[in-house]
């Protein structure tokens, strides 16, 4: 359906395309009635998109019952793969933030609540795990793409097989973590700043249809530990109190000690992520922030929980000081080598 079709469906004079980002799903700014909207559409109609939409419907009424703001549902059709919702305004946390920068322990406290309420509710139902989920798969990325480009040598299955055996080690050693609703992708460019004049909350969340119940620290850490940007030390220290406030001693260590295990899961996965998108589709914007995703997992390897994954590292020749000042050409270059040689 072109753009004019769907604006004459939706009864709008015109569409505003907005950025697309590597979802399957297309975005649209409007007016109508007196209100403006954004149209999420899915341009593929399929069993899968339909439930998906109504998934991210579902999750967003359940996260109003809770007194977390979405964004209002102002009309559907599920059969066209498409609704329309309250236009939330334009500035993320993330914006804010960039604009504002004194502003940084408001934001993050204001977050950091947010993540207490969804911790301390009884999660809505139907929802994937965490252990089935895309994030606990896409751990072999590191492997796949990091190790591959560090050695360059192809890594075979073993070797993931291994990398793999050192998490399920340091995990079993672990008291169980904390379950509970985890977004899944929490960060400061997915809540969005609402003006609290009226005495609301100035956050509203966005992006939650990949909602699992998982790990608790995993949201947190998505928060504090941003592949994109630095958190000080101090705010980090603060609300991971704050977030710990009601618990008890024993309490607060196991959930600090998943945080640190599950955060170096997540910066292992992401280096390895985003040389993939360098390497197979030619999006280098990314690189940038290899070094602090380095560094991020360089700091934590002295965590003694951590210490079979040091030693791993160690054995396989894994060293975080080598690759720097990555070159998108150079590693789509290697990576085309390495193919051709295992032809």
């Amino acid at each position: 359906m072109s753009h004019k079709n769907l604006a004459k469906e939706i009864g709008v004079d015109t569409l505003d395309a907005l950025p697309r980002d590597v979802s399957p799903r297309e975005y649209y700014r409007g007016h109508k009635d007196g209100c403006d909207f954004i149209l999420m559409r899915y341009p593929e109609i399929s069993d899968a998109n339909k439930q998906e939409l109504s998934e991210f419907i579902r999750i967003g009424q359940w996260l109003s019952s809770q007194g977390i703001k979405t964004a209002d549902l102002y009309e559907t059709n599920l059969e066209k793969c498409y609704a329309l919702f309250q236009d939330l305004g334009q500035e993320s946390f993330g914006e804010r933030l960039n604009n504002t920068s004194d502003q940084a322990q408001s934001l993050y406290k204001n977050a950091t609540e947010v993540l207490k309420i969804l911790g301390t509710s009884d999660a809505l139902d139907k929802l994937p795990n965490f252990t089935d989920s895309r994030i606990r798969e896409n751990r072999k990325q590191f492997v796949d793409y990091y190790m591959t480009l560090l050695l360059l040598k192809s890594q075979d299955d073993a070797v993931t097989q291994r990398f793999l055996s050192v998490w399920d080690k340091i995990e079993s050693s672990l008291p169980p973590c904390p379950q509970g609703f985890v977004h899944g992708d929490f960060h400061l460019e997915n809540i969005m700043y609402q003006d609290p004049a009226g005495g609301g909350n100035k956050c509203a969340l966005i992006d939650f249809q990949d909602a699992l119940i998982g790990p608790l620290p995993y949201d947190l850490l998505n928060l504090l530990e941003d592949a994109r940007i630095d958190v000080s030390a101090e705010i980090k220290t603060e609300m991971q109190n704050l977030y710990c406030a009601e618990m008890n001693a024993q309490e607060k260590e196991v959930f600090m000690q998943w945080y640190r295990v599950l955060a170096t899961q997540f910066h292992c996965r992401v280096i390895g992520l985003f040389i993939m998108l360098a390497a197979d589709q030619e999006r280098d914007s990314y690189l940038i922030h290899i070094p602090r995703l380095q560094k991020y997992i360089l700091n934590a390897l002295n965590e003694p929980v951590l210490a079979p994954l040091k030693q791993w590292f160690e054995e396989e020749g894994v060293d975080f000081d080598l690759v720097k000042d990555l070159d998108g050409n150079q590693i789509r270059n290697a990576f085309e080598n390495l193919w051709f040689s295992n032809q």
